[in-house]
């Protein structure tokens, strides 16, 4: 296994959202992990009913939490201030409206829903069962429809002014251990994946190296070996992430994270660095 490389772990959750831990415990187990950097990235507050965002009167308590900690712990690590956008159509005016005042360093786009199952939205990745039957009865056991409104979906996120990271780009994969519901070697997959990034890379986001895919049924990190050297094909820089829900997941997997990246072709990685992206050396 090869170095642990100085990243930043900018996708988090906390008591704001889902996450079991004060956002401060996350900032001590970066400390401890010798991370630079550390960012708090809650679920955005949404225009419809959850059982994870955070509430949207909890936002100036959140930015206040944050901004604390960056004088707290000013000289020690760097402490940003991020949302998770969960992308729906139409989510842009929501956003527009509440984000852009809060002066945000960064914004994970990423998709959780892909159209809606009895009146409400549905949530492809809440179990394997809620993915079976939204396969079913709204896609008819049609893999290849399903990724396209999935893919297309991952598009549009990253063109959400603010988002400058894609938020684990296969996530349709969760619960497809063995193949269960599509091939993803399948040539019409790749090639649906193949189009998004170079969507993706004429727009100039970052795309994220999340190990918390090795914590799920798919146990492969998101996105997977493939996608990360087809990104370092295409010049598409990448970051590594732990989606953590409680602070010692903050560097989870980071070096093993690191490995796979060199071996797909990345020299370097992208950081939150002084208030700018940077991209530290892999070597």
């Amino acid at each position: 296994m090869g170095k642990i490389v100085r990243a930043s772990s900018l996708h988090t959750h906390n008591t704001f959202c889902d996450g079991a831990g004060f956002i401060e415990a996350y900032v001590r187990a970066a400390l401890a992990a010798r991370l630079p950097a550390f960012g708090a990235s809650s679920h955005m507050p949404v225009p419809w009913t959850t059982e994870y965002a955070m509430r949207l009167d909890a936002l100036p308590a959140y930015v206040a939490e944050v901004r604390r900690l960056q004088a707290m712990y000013g000289g020690q690590i760097e402490v940003y201030l991020g949302l998770e956008l969960d992308y729906r159509p139409g989510i842009e005016s929501f956003a527009a409206e509440h984000l852009a005042p809060l002066g945000l360093d960064y914004l994970i786009g990423s998709v959780h829903y892909i159209g809606e199952l009895d009146g409400a939205p549905w949530s492809f990745e809440h179990s394997a069962e809620t993915f079976a039957t939204g396969f079913e009865r709204l896609y008819n056991g049609d893999a290849r429809r399903l990724a396209e409104d999935y893919y297309a979906l991952v598009r549009q996120a990253a063109h959400v002014p603010g988002v400058s990271i894609v938020g684990h780009i296969d996530r349709i994969k969760m619960f497809n251990a063995d193949n269960r519901f599509f091939d993803d070697d399948a040539p019409w997959y790749r090639d649906i994946v193949d189009a998004t990034l170079a969507d993706l890379a004429g727009v100039g986001t970052i795309v994220e190296l999340n190990t918390a895919g090795w914590r799920r049924d798919c146990r492969s990190p998101f996105p997977a070996p493939w996608i990360v050297r087809r990104c370092a094909e295409r010049g598409i820089p990448m970051t590594l992430s732990a989606d953590a829900h409680v602070p010692e997941q903050v560097a989870f997997r980071f070096a093993e994270g690191a490995d796979l990246l060199r071996a797909a072709g990345h020299t370097h990685i992208a950081i939150l660095r002084a208030g700018a992206w940077n991209y530290e050396s892999l070597k």
